[in-house]
């Protein structure tokens, strides 16, 4: 045994050292961000007609409403660009193949009373040379073919964004993220500035919209009760409108040449009417989204950005919006970055709420190499409607 014994060590630590060589990698990473937010509206438009000023200090939901602010609160500490949490890693798979997941919670350090964690990026892919798939939840395609153009702030700065993105269902609604999708992706992304890029995403059973089966009108003496001059109802259950295994499709590319990347992408969703729109005679519209624009790199420290988008409700007449939002990115030194920019947007409809003007900027400073200080703000103009304005201060701590 006591020739035996070394040997069976080696064989085991050459064993385990292999198995440890072939395991993906296991990369842990956060950080605490904390803001101290105002806002205050001036908005007189209906109810359903919400600022698209990103939520923050007394919203219901600021990890994804964009439009739930409330200027009740003088002013409010806010977890405007949510505290984080994730792991993430990837494996060599052999004859150029590599395998990666990413896993990331954005947590709430704020309100005990809320949800403590949520998921906000899920998933795993697969790639080789130009070539990737990612399945699960990840970066909206659109968001890097169309707002990275011209929004670089963290938590203001998305209003002409979230003008068009809203008529869009599921998460591709206002989305920094796209859930339950499959991505197809040649070269970096639109993130990178690849020479050439292009993507083709899935979004799978991401439309939620639903309506109410089996509901009784609600009577007294023997008369329906109104409410808004439409009938109350009660009981019933909820079904959904579209039964589309794929509910969105998205393409978009980019091409760079030298200094001057343009790109363009747009978002189509796919509907089949469950029986239950058949039944209520609901015909299901399938909104469609779409972004052309670039960026132009005037100097190695200053970056300009031009995006134009356009929504279509699928709803009848005047069911078209519009914005344009131009911005600029200035390094202004190594610890200090500056943001800029300004937007318009108009609806078809005049009885929407109509974009005169919207200005934001940014500016963050690296306090060290794991510390950063944030402030930015935003201003939405609805011209006869109102305004609506936002302030925050903001110290992340990264780990």
């Amino acid at each position: 045994m006591s020739y035996k014994t070394p040997l069976a060590i080696a064989v085991a630590t050459v064993a385990l050292s292999s198995t440890a060589v072939a395991a993906p990698s296991v990369n842990f990473y956060g950080f605490v961000d904390i803001g101290l937010e105002t806002y205050s509206s001036s908005l007189n438009s209906p109810q359903d007609q919400a600022p698209h000023v990103f939520a923050g200090g007394g919203s219901d939901d600021p990890a994804n409403a964009a439009n739930g602010n409330s200027d009740d609160r003088e002013f409010a500490l806010t977890n405007g660009v949510q505290s984080r949490l994730g792991v993430k890693g990837e494996e060599d798979l052999g004859d150029g193949w590599t395998g990666s997941y990413r896993v990331e919670a954005r947590i709430n350090v704020l309100d005990d009373g809320g949800q403590f964690a949520r998921t906000r990026l899920g998933w795993f892919g697969l790639s080789n040379g130009e070539h990737s798939i990612k399945v699960g939840a990840q970066w909206s395609p659109f968001f890097e073919y169309s707002a990275w153009n011209t929004h670089r702030g963290e938590v203001k700065g998305m209003g002409t964004y979230f003008y068009i993105t809203e008529v869009m269902p599921g998460s591709v609604g206002y989305g920094y993220r796209n859930d339950s999708t499959i991505n197809y992706t040649f070269g970096g992304g639109g993130f990178s500035n690849s020479p050439f890029t292009a993507t083709v995403a899935l979004h799978i059973a991401e439309d939620g919209r639903e309506t109410t089966v089996g509901a009784k009108p609600v009577t007294a003496g023997g008369n329906p009760v109104l409410v808004n001059g439409e009938p109350l109802t009660q009981g019933g259950s909820k079904q959904l409108l579209n039964d589309s295994g794929i509910t969105a499709v998205t393409v978009g590319g980019a091409a760079t040449f030298g200094s001057l990347t343009l790109n363009a992408v747009g978002i189509k969703s796919l509907v089949k009417e469950s029986r239950a729109a058949k039944d209520a005679n609901i015909d299901v519209a399938a909104p469609m989204i779409y972004s052309l624009g670039g960026k132009f790199q005037a100097t190695e420290q200053l970056e300009l950005g031009l995006a134009y988008r356009v929504a279509d409700r699928d709803t009848g007449d005047d069911d078209g919006k519009t914005s344009t939002t131009v911005a600029a990115a200035y390094k202004a030194s190594e610890k200090l970055t500056v943001n800029l920019g300004y937007g318009v947007g108009e609806d078809d409809n005049k009885a929407n709420l109509q974009l005169d003007g919207n200005i934001f900027g940014s500016a963050y400073y690296q306090l060290s190499g794991n510390r950063l200080a944030g402030f930015e703000f935003e201003e939405a103009d609805y011209g006869d409607d109102g305004k609506v304005q936002a302030f925050m201060v903001s110290l992340r701590q990264s780990f």
